[in-house]
């Protein structure tokens, strides 16, 4: 997707209400990146009020197999002080279309990774078919699951060096 496109795509979404509109997005959040605030501005770009949905811990244990990093009060907090955000709610469900539309979202936000998956869930097959959802392009070689990947793959170098920072501290105070 070439990076102005989605700026038309959703244009041709909200029509009258392009720069007005109340846009939603939802997921983990957790270990915050510059993807998560390239959508999170994008968001702001092409509406007046961003809803940012945080997935549960539970949602995301149901999902993933594991506990985020940070819990979930945690995760909000970050989220809610970012300057794009107006507003930050709980996600128990993904793509959950009935709190998107009780909050009367225009449209839906996400990154353009999801846009083609085979096993799509029901809220975004729904999104979908209502003309409801922008992809916007996803940030390049950057997720939490790559940090996470990085975090393992460096764990011993930064294990080595935690140990040889505290064991220089400990002899240089006694």
């Amino acid at each position: 997707m070439v990076e102005e496109d989605w700026k038309e795509k959703a244009k041709k979404i909200l029509k009258d209400k392009y720069g007005r509109a109340t846009v939603y997005t939802g997921g983990t959040f957790d270990l915050l990146h510059r993807g998560h605030i390239n959508i999170f501005k994008k968001a702001k770009e092409i509406g007046s009020c961003l809803v940012v949905a945080v997935s549960t811990n539970k949602l995301v244990r149901s999902y993933k197999g594991y506990d985020p990093i940070l819990n979930y009060n945690e995760r909000a907090a970050i989220v809610k002080a970012i300057r794009y955000v107006d507003k930050v709610v709980k996600q128990t469900k993904i793509f959950d279309v009935d709190q998107f539309q009780r909050l009367g979202a225009d449209i839906f936000i996400i990154g353009d990774d999801w846009e083609n998956r085979n096993n799509i869930p029901s809220g975004l097959k729904w999104l979908k078919e209502n003309n409801k959802v922008l992809f916007v392009p996803y940030t390049k070689r950057l997720s939490t699951t790559y940090i996470k990947r990085k975090i393992i793959k460096q764990s011993y170098e930064i294990i080595h060096a935690e140990i040889e920072r505290e064991f220089k501290e400990r002899n240089n105070f006694q």
